[in-house]
């Protein structure tokens, strides 16, 4: 699957959706579940006993290798590059304007 920036992409075995933000070298998967552009034919097959927290709507997700992703659709399992788990990107703070 070649990925862009921009590139939606679906997990077949959960609701997850994400959309990539950044590109970086890896292979991304959902709990070990391939992940699939959005665009795919191939139909989805929920399976709610994937362990995990589970993929927030609206949050960012990086990579040691600096993909980064933004959950459009949230679902089960752990969004991970390399088998390796992608850690949440913190909201930075915006300056106050007194």
């Amino acid at each position: 699957m070649e990925l862009k920036v921009g590139s939606r992409i679906k997990c077949l075995k959960t609701s997850a959706e994400f959309m990539v933000v950044k590109l970086g070298d890896g292979t991304l998967t959902n709990s070990g579940q391939k992940l699939v552009l959005s665009t795919s034919e191939e139909n989805s097959d929920n399976d709610s006993s994937l362990e995990g927290p589970g993929n927030v709507l609206g949050k960012r997700y990086e990579s040691k290798s600096g993909i980064i992703v933004l959950c459009t659709k949230a679902g089960a399992g752990i969004i991970s590059c390399d088998g390796e788990p992608m850690t949440e990107v913190k909201p930075k703070r915006l300056p106050s304007s007194d």
